[in-house]
């Protein structure tokens, strides 16, 4: 980041600079430097040195297709600048020890590969996270979409599907025999989607996982690989991270067609959705 800061000031420096040197040259009626080369040096990040230049030194002002270039180069430079404090904050974290927290750990291990299932529900939807789905909802006949493809819902039976347990399979079973406790289902059964919809699963965890606490500022109550389900419609859910932001906050593991998978958002769920249900799958 402070190398990209560096370059910044460099570039738009010198723009600003050659802007003043071609005018000089104008005035001494000697070879220019190529408009090609101005504009290139505006859109590799030089943008707001170019447009000082061109008030500082009343040079290329009547040109209109050099506003346009200076518009789209600004534009460049704050599309760049967006990505890299994106990627810095989700890339620069903390983690529970940081903060004097303790880890809880699953005593059960469903798949026998000596982790916890907390642990391998974590690195599964760490896993789906990396592979990056493109956010496609869609109806599949034998439930299960592509890999390629996948909503927030595909996130949680992923990881739960690497902990050994096929959540599918246990919603189905779950809605068969207790079908009056699940209304988004309507008395009627579809295996084919209804282990995929966030309110099938609210009753789900509310009926077979410990409930939490839903504030998120209470940092040692959020451990990795819980689950937390946001909005009063109950419209998204994910998986909580093992890595946590300055304030001590974990990062979610989700789905929303978003560029980072694995993200510093819990904040800003809860502040646009609201927190509604927190939970720790028990078996």
């Amino acid at each position: 980041m402070i190398l990209l800061l560096i370059y910044v000031i460099v570039i738009n420096l010198f723009s600003f600079l050659l802007y003043g040197w071609d005018k000089q040259l104008s005035r001494k009626e000697k070879r220019r430097i190529p408009e090609k080369i101005l504009i290139l040096v505006s859109l590799f990040g030089g943008a707001i040195g170019s447009l000082l230049g061109m008030f500082f030194w009343h040079h290329k002002t009547r040109k209109w297709y050099f506003w346009i270039w200076q518009i789209v180069g600004i534009l460049v430079l704050c599309i760049l600048g967006y990505c890299l404090f994106t990627y810095e904050k989700n890339n620069h974290y903390y983690t529970a020890e940081d903060f004097g927290i303790t880890i809880i750990y699953s005593d059960h291990d469903e798949n026998q590969n000596g982790i916890d299932d907390y642990t391998d529900i974590l690195l599964g939807a760490r896993m789906e996270a990396e592979s990056h789905p493109r956010y496609h909802s869609a109806y599949y006949a034998g439930g299960y979409p592509p890999e390629t493809e996948g909503v927030c819902t595909d996130t949680v039976w992923r990881a739960f599907q690497n902990a050994g347990y096929s959540l599918k399979d246990m919603v189905d079973e779950d809605i068969t025999n207790h079908i009056e406790l699940y209304p988004r289902v309507a008395g009627k059964q579809d295996k084919n989607i209804d282990f995929r919809r966030v309110k099938n699963l609210k009753v789900f965890f509310d009926r077979h996982s410990e409930i939490l606490t839903n504030d998120i500022t209470d940092i040692s109550e959020w451990m990795p690989g819980d689950i937390v389900i946001f909005g009063k419609d109950y419209s998204h859910i994910a998986i909580i991270s093992d890595r946590r932001n300055k304030k001590g906050i974990p990062f979610l593991i989700h789905n929303a067609g978003q560029l980072y998978r694995e993200e510093d958002a819990l904040e800003k769920w809860d502040r646009n959705s609201g927190v509604v249900a927190h939970y720790r799958f028990v078996r």
